[in-house]
């Protein structure tokens, strides 16, 4: 073969390799949203059915963790101690030479992913999947460190007992629980890390309606943002997820912020030569236990195994992770749009955003609700997991019940639906009452002051009646919406107002 030949073949070659690696890339896409697919049909044969609420603590893992160290699939060892001696666990799946670590809730109240990594175990000691399992396996050594901040977990607050957001704590090394977490990412040197973490359901993705259920980044690790080889097969294996997930929850991808955190661990662990990804799970209508997002980290977290065992990530580019788009941060819980108001004789239009806040009860194994308005006017480019066009409607404060009652039990002998039908959202009571909530659909108030609280303006409760044709059509109770005539919607508690 002379000269000619060969520089005419590679000519061709150079022509033809990006027609191979959009062929390579579609073929990979298309094994990935199968595997995605049967993950999603399968998820209930694999999901950990002893949890079921975001608020389980570190004594309700430790006995399926326990149940491990029996199973010769998995490797079951005592990483060390939170700051209050709770032990934290490192459980090893796989012999391959790709390694893979992955830690949830560093912030104790953010444990979607930790329900997930118990769904994964399951996966593993379930039958089934078996060329999946092969591969994975025999490809790559996979570490998990579940509930790294489980003394957070237990009170359901982001930071430790020492008031540290452990998330800042990897350079100055004061926590202990932040000294073990870089002390085995040291230990490990990991290929890939996965850094799990819930955001706020107030996230959407860019400004659009919808909410923004995952969120990616593969967190630089400058002020430059210069992107290197670690960071660049980080943004190619988001690169693979994002599409995927796309098929899976549409418009509801998105991508975290990329500001440099010196203090970080997920910027210095990319810094530091592993892979990361960080992963938030957000907002999902109707999902306040986050099963849903539990499930999509579950199918989420074993595609990229795959792809990570099979280099499959390799075929993407970055181009695809850069027109991912960012958070931004447009959704409330309700708004109600385009009701009438009138102050001082004049009428006007306006709309109300409402966010429900979430308060731990009962040494934070539940919560409750106390509501309050986010914001009022023309609020045209947010959006509400409960949104409504009330057009034609009115606003008006809601009604306090003049008559004091003496109990609690008299209180429940009320007709609820008479009074709402009236417009009252509170009634009195002179009797002592401790819990700070009611389970009750109508608020209670011990003080004689409740009606300095009652106007439409911002920060205060959102209790008010909404009239159509002068008739009570709509009753809001602590950012809860009851339709009256027909007797639908959910207030799922009331405030105590003291």
């Amino acid at each position: 073969m002379n000269k000619l030949t060969i520089k005419n073949n590679g000519s061709k070659m150079l022509k033809l390799l990006p027609i191979i690696l959009l062929i390579l890339t579609e073929l990979s896409m298309a094994q990935n949203n199968d595997l995605a697919n049967r993950l999603y049909n399968d998820y209930e044969l694999f999901k950990e059915k002893s949890i079921t609420q975001r608020r389980f603590k570190h004594a309700d893992i430790i006995p399926l963790i326990k149940q491990f160290k029996d199973n010769k699939l998995f490797k079951v060892e005592k990483a060390g101690e939170s700051a209050e001696g709770r032990n934290i666990y490192l459980i090893t799946l796989g012999s391959g030479s790709k390694r893979i670590f992955l830690w949830s809730q560093m912030h104790g109240d953010e444990p979607t992913a930790t329900m997930a990594l118990f769904d994964i175990f399951n996966f593993f000691k379930a039958v089934g999947y078996d060329d999946y399992k092969q591969s994975v396996l025999n490809n790559c050594t996979i570490y998990f460190m579940p509930m790294v901040n489980p003394d957070g977990a237990e009170v359901h607050e982001r930071r430790n007992i020492f008031d540290i957001d452990i998330n800042r704590d990897a350079v100055r090394q004061q926590t202990p629980e932040g000294i073990l977490l870089r002390s085995t990412f040291e230990k490990l040197k990991a290929d890939f890390g996965f850094n799990l973490h819930d955001q706020s359901t107030g996230y959407s993705v860019g400004n659009t309606f919808k909410s923004a259920a995952i969120s990616f980044l593969a967190p630089t690790t400058n002020f430059e943002k210069t992107v290197n080889n670690v960071q660049g097969d980080a943004m190619k294996l988001i690169s693979e997820l994002y599409l995927m997930l796309s098929k899976i929850i549409p418009g509801h991808v998105a991508k975290y912020t990329d500001d440099f955190e010196p203090r970080a661990f997920g910027d210095n662990f990319q810094k530091w030569g592993t892979s990361t990804i960080l992963i938030e799970s957000g907002g999902w209508k109707d999902d306040t236990e986050k099963q849903f997002l539990r499930k999509i980290n579950f199918i989420t977290l074993l595609s990229s195994f795959e792809s990570i065992a099979k280099g499959n990530y390799n075929r993407f580019t970055s181009e695809i992770y850069d027109q991912i788009p960012l958070n931004d941060k447009y959704m409330m819980d309700v708004i109600l749009r385009n009701l009438k108001t009138s102050m001082e004789g004049k009428e006007y239009l306006i709309d109300v955003g409402i966010n429900q806040n979430e308060q731990n009860f009962n040494n934070s194994k539940q919560f409750y609700y106390r509501s309050s308005i986010e914001d009022l006017g023309d609020l045209s480019v947010y959006y509400g997991y409960k949104d409504l066009d009330l057009r034609g409607m009115s606003i008006e404060p809601g009604r306090i019940l003049e008559t004091e009652f003496n109990s609690l039990g008299e209180i429940s002998n009320l007709n609820f639906d008479e009074l709402h039908q009236k417009g009252y959202t509170t009634v009195r009571l002179a009797d002592k009452f401790d819990d700070p909530f009611t389970n009750l659909p109508i608020n209670i108030s011990l003080t004689e002051n409740i009606n300095t609280k009652t106007n439409i303006t911002m920060g205060n409760h959102p209790d008010f009646v909404i009239k159509q044709n002068g008739v009570v059509k709509y009753i809001v109770i602590n950012g809860f919406l009851r339709d009256v005539i027909n007797k639908t919607g959910e207030i799922k508690n009331g405030a105590v107002y003291r």
